[in-house]
């Protein structure tokens, strides 16, 4: 019986901001922006409590910072007792709220930075709405003031770059250390571009041999998105790849039923047998997942040690839950 050791769960399926390499840029399915409940988030945390879930990260598709309650959901988390991780684009952490989660116990956060320096990160991060600020050094100075608040707690903080540019690999690590990992002092891992179920083509082929299942069907992982289907919230999708595919992906929602009812449940169940016999295509949102191929190079440079190198981030991300 597969059990569950870690929750990914968004609070928001919408973003602020409207990144390139996002499927969010070209919009997100009706059913699947909206912010998560507080009484749906209680129940799905103490149904996961329940179930032996060790660790919750806030974040999915959407900017979690974007629900008002965000930090009443880290508390929540945290007066449990159980582990808690968020992924945020940075944007709206202000002096208020850097200050709240330094005392929170927040475990660790991480920012979505990708662009090497402000001319890349102008392109490749874009906000919805008409923005005069200057975005790139907004969120860098909120980096910098959340690592130096942190200084003292057991909260990690981290930046995550994508490579844009193969090509210049070696240039863009170089540079986003010098303007980002130096500048802020926080930890930082830079991955290989991946292409989010298909929605994303990248601008260099990754595959290298036969597919594979990636693991994550039968991993100790479990993906909640703050929207659902009709009127439902909680909905279960197979991984954080299947953005932009979220409606047919859906295998039950959690506002309605438990973990392990979802687990048990006919189209949980066909996903594990169709991964186990290799049957790729006949899963829509999994057919054209670059994650099905194994690339060793995927994580190119980091200073946090718990990561390790030669390894793909699908396959680490389950190690780490």
């Amino acid at each position: 019986m597969k059990k569950i050791r870690q929750l990914d769960m968004e609070l928001a399926g919408g973003c602020n901001y409207s990144c390139d390499m996002c499927p969010q840029s070209s919009g997100r399915e009706k059913e699947f922006n909206k912010l998560l409940k507080w009484e749906t988030f209680v129940k799905i945390v103490d149904n996961a409590i329940e179930h032996g879930v060790e660790t919750i990260s806030l974040h999915g598709g959407g900017e979690p910072t974007l629900n008002k309650r965000f930090m009443d959901c880290v508390r929540y988390i945290k007066e449990r007792n159980i582990h808690c991780s968020t992924i945020s684009n940075g944007y709206k952490l202000d002096d208020k709220l850097i200050q709240e989660i330094s005392e929170s116990g927040l475990d660790v956060i991480r920012i979505s930075a990708v662009g090497y320096d402000r001319e890349t990160y102008d392109k490749w991060m874009k906000v919805r709405k008409k923005d005069t600020s200057d975005r790139f050094f907004r969120v860098r100075d909120n980096v910098r003031k959340l690592v130096e608040a942190c200084k003292d707690t057991n909260t990690e903080v981290s930046i995550q770059h994508l490579i844009i540019d193969v090509n210049k690999k070696d240039y863009e690590v170089e540079q986003y250390k010098k303007n980002w990992v130096d500048y802020t002092g926080a930890k930082s891992e830079i991955w290989l571009m991946h292409n989010w179920s298909g929605e994303y083509d990248v601008v260099y082929e990754r595959r290298k041999d036969k597919r594979r299942g990636c693991g994550r069907p039968t991993s100790p992982m479990l993906q909640v998105r703050a929207g659902g289907l009709g009127k439902h919230q909680g909905a279960v999708v197979p991984c954080c790849m299947v953005l932009g595919n979220d409606v047919e992906a859906t295998l039950g929602h959690l506002d309605v039923n438990t973990i392990q009812e979802v687990l048990d449940g006919d189209k949980y169940q066909e996903l594990i047998k169709a991964h186990e016999e290799e049957r790729f295509d006949d899963i829509s949102y999994c057919k054209n997942c670059d994650q099905l191929y194994e690339v060793p190079e995927s994580l190119v440079w980091t200073n946090i040690e718990s990561r390790k190198y030669n390894t793909s981030k699908v396959i680490e991300d389950m190690k780490l839950a």
